[in-house]
């Protein structure tokens, strides 16, 4: 009969683990608007946040909405004593990372708090919003946070530093107002920069990335946060490339300023959609974004001086918060290499690459040692050991298996997939147990095998033994390839090492030192888990990938669920008492799937998206739909036929009649003022004009272009590009002018297309009307047109 009071182990150690995941997870308490002036309250800053996010609604670049927001911030900081406020309003290019070059004007609201020197520290966050979202989470609630920080910091004593606020108004559009607020006066002067973003709307400001040299602001980080919600996970998957998303962080970084990237993730299922509202920010959530910023700025802009690297005495100084003084110092250790995770929200541990080497070194060798011990007093032996590492390896294999297939299973062969993206939950206890299936079942393999062989049933030890082995070899291999998130299954080697000691000099206090020793690093896997979910499960919505993305996720639950799966199997060996809770692990995980595949993975409070663009071009007029999970078109658009239902992108052609009905974009239009031939090339001067509020696209054949009058020099391009490219983003009302230089004398074909976001059509509004709660969407309209000077 199975021990009630092994069950209790276990069901306690996973209470304790999720437990604590959760209250890591919750936002601190909000502060009243009456709290002490050097405070930051969110009831001082949430109507600030509410009229941006609800009476403007959606900011878009150039829109009124966005003038509106401008006069709005600006008449807030002004309000400020001590606060010197400029209005930026810039018209510049850049070239995008697709080589595209970009013309825009970008318009920031900039406040500066001088200190008793004008070295600065920056704060950074944007108020432009997609044209389809009110932007509350992205990021009008960063937006008030950095208004009430100045506040706070203006009721406060003079600081050491200059603080810097830059809130700017072309950060959707490719991060076009940290681009212009680097050319401004008082860009010179900063050196360092904490860019506040969001991926959703809810939970703890999370600290997910460093810049290259920025390891002493992770430590100012560690020692100022309140409440601190840090990952270095983050920053391992941005590296990966898995997520390709960018923030203002890549424009500062870009100009060499070291800084910090913070961002709410939770809630990403509402993010550039009609969802990100103010009513969906949940209470306290404004209250951490504005303590993290204000202790990070008061810190930062504090601290004082210390000499650079080593000690040594040089003109070039850093302070203790890791800003550069004039000129600029790089750190000894660039920050992709540093790692940082925080404890509980209690407390952040920051350490660099020696450090890891340092420690990954010192855990091996007491893993070593725990063996010695156990093989010298324990019983364990060398094939023990060796049948351990084979079957818990085994078991973790299956663990991984059942999980993805099964996750395949619901989502490829019987077409129903995502049944966890509105309910997160019903996939991690599914894709979970599966884990403890696959782990359980692997432990019966074993008991099987020795029992057919006459051999020992699988004992305690040598299953401890080998699963901390396969902990060993993990750790060393992703600390040797800078993988941050290590730093769990190091603290899970290093507790499991030392409980294998302990337990060993005193067996009878095994089963409590089982759950005490592994709890540590499992609570670390299960707070990064947590966080990893809650960006995936939101993001797999508009990730554009051609397939379901069920096994991924089953695989990102089985991953650190295998780690604490192998103690069931170690508390209740196959012998005493695995067998009914295998077949109990079955049991729930065929409903669980059975729930999956009968689920609407989508409803009104995460919706599914869709794209829609009215092309028009030479060859008629079309809607171009889009589904932005990469799954079939049917479930999101009625009516459609079946050979555009089963795409995720298709072209509705509008019959000529219809064309007729609808109101489709306007056509640019382009005008050749002038041709003159030079020989082997000739110069072409173009008038290009748009329809109200569009933005205008030029492409240029690539062999065919000599110079343009746009850059004194063209841009790179990829290998494979076939054409250059320029995007006005507002062009001038009287017409774009724009010199081409071009190879030849035969006519070259010149692309000019028109495209504006939130286009009102008539195709497009019946599109809108038909689709369900369930769907929302982005829209827009282009029209194409080719010209051949």
């Amino acid at each position: 009969m199975v021990s009630a009071r092994r069950w209790a182990g276990v069901l306690g150690v996973l209470g304790v683990v999720l437990g604590a995941t959760w209250v890591a997870r919750r936002p601190v308490a909000p502060l009243p608007a009456s709290a002490a002036p050097e405070q930051f309250s969110e009831a001082r800053a949430l109507p600030l946040m509410r009229e941006l996010a609800g009476e403007l609604g959606p900011r878009p670049l150039g829109s009124p909405a966005a003038a509106r927001a401008v006069v709005l911030l600006a008449e807030r900081l002004r309000a400020l004593p001590g606060v010197e406020v400029e209005v930026q309003d810039v018209t510049g290019t850049t070239v995008d990372e697709e080589g595209m070059l970009v013309l825009f004007r970008a318009v920031n609201v900039l406040a500066r708090l001088s200190g008793e020197d004008a070295d600065a520290v920056l704060l950074s966050a944007h108020f432009d919003s997609p044209e389809e979202s009110p932007g509350a989470g992205d990021d009008a609630v960063a937006v008030a946070a950095g208004v009430e920080v100045m506040r706070a910091l203006s009721a406060g004593p003079r600081l050491r530093r200059t603080v810097v606020l830059n809130l700017n108004g072309g950060e959707e559009e490719g991060r076009l107002g940290a681009t212009a607020f680097l050319g401004h006066p008082w860009a010179r002067d900063v050196k360092g920069f904490i860019n506040l973003e969001a991926v959703g709307v809810g939970g703890r400001l999370v600290l997910f990335r460093a810049s290259p040299g920025a390891a002493a602001l992770v430590e100012g980080y560690a020692a100022t946060a309140p409440a601190p919600r840090a990952s270095v996970l983050g920053q391992d998957v941005m590296a990966s490339g898995v997520a390709p998303f960018y923030t203002d962080f890549e424009q500062y970084v870009g100009a060499g300023l070291p800084g910090l990237d913070l961002a709410l993730v939770e809630g990403g299922h509402v993010y550039h959609t009609a969802l990100d509202r103010p009513e969906a920010v949940p209470a306290g959530t404004l209250q951490h974004v504005g303590d993290t910023a204000l202790a990070l700025v008061r810190g930062f802009a504090s601290a004082p001086r210390v000499a650079a690297a080593h000690g040594a005495p040089t003109a070039n100084l850093v302070d203790a918060r890791g800003l550069a003084s004039s000129p600029p110092v790089a750190a000894v250790h660039e920050a992709a290499m540093t790692t940082f995770f925080d404890v509980l929200g209690l407390g952040t541990v920051v350490y660099g690459p020696r450090a890891a080497t340092a420690m990954t070194v010192v855990a091996v060798v007491l893993f070593v040692a725990a063996g010695a011990v156990a093989m010298r007093r324990g019983g364990l032996t060398w094939r023990g050991w060796g049948r351990g590492f084979l079957w818990t390896g085994v078991g973790g294999a299956l663990g991984l298996l059942l999980p993805v297939l099964s996750g395949l299973l619901v989502g490829v062969v019987l077409r129903r997939p995502q049944g966890w993206y509105a309910t997160p939950w019903l996939g991690v206890v599914t894709f979970g147990v599966l884990t403890l299936a696959g782990v359980l079942l692997g432990e019966a393999l074993w008991a099987k095998r020795a029992a057919r062989r006459g051999s020992e049933a699988p004992r305690n030890i040598e299953r401890w033994a080998g699963a901390l082995a396969w902990g060993a070899a993990i750790v060393v291999l992703g600390t040797w390839g800078s993988v941050g998130v290590t730093y769990a299954l190091l603290v899970w080697l290093v507790g499991g090492a030392m409980g294998l000691l302990v337990a060993t000099r005193v067996p009878r206090w095994r089963g409590a030192v089982l759950g005490l020793a592994f709890i540590p690093g499992l609570v670390l896997m299960s707070q990064a888990a947590s966080l990893l979910l809650s960006l995936v499960i939101p993001l797999t919505g508009h990730l554009l990938v051609p397939f379901p993305l069920d096994g991924a996720v089953a695989l990102l639950v089985a991953l650190p669920t295998v780690a604490g799966a192998w103690l069931v199997a170690d508390v209740f060996p196959w012998a005493d008492g695995g067998r009914p809770v295998l077949t109990g692990a079955l049991v729930l995980a065929l409903g669980g799937l059975l729930a999956l595949a009968l689920v609407a993975p989508h409803d009104e409070a995460h919706p599914r998206r869709l794209r829609a663009v009215e092309r028009t071009d030479a060859s008629g007029r079309a809607l171009v739909l889009q589904s932005m999970d990469g799954l079939a078109l049917g479930p999101m658009v009625p009516e459609l036929a079946e050979a555009h239902a089963t795409q995720a992108q298709t072209a509705l052609a509008l019959s000529e009649q219809m064309a007729k009905e609808t109101s489709g974009l306007a056509a640019p239009v382009v005008t050749v003022e002038h041709v003159a031939q030079h020989g082997p090339e000739r110069e072409v001067s173009l008038r290009l004009t748009a329809p109200a509020g569009a933005a205008l696209r030029l492409e240029v054949p690539r062999e065919a272009l000599a110079s343009w009058s746009l850059g004194s020099s063209l841009p790179n391009l990829p290998a494979d590009a076939t054409a250059f490219r320029a995007l006005a983003l507002s062009p001038p009302a009287e017409g774009w002018r724009v010199g081409l230089r071009l190879r030849g004398t035969a006519p070259v074909p010149l692309r000019v297309r028109a495209s504006r976001e939130g286009a009102v059509t008539s195709s497009l509004e019946a599109l809108r009307r038909s689709l369900g709660p369930s769907t929302t969407g982005s829209f827009a309209a282009s029209h194409t047109v080719e010209a051949r000077p």
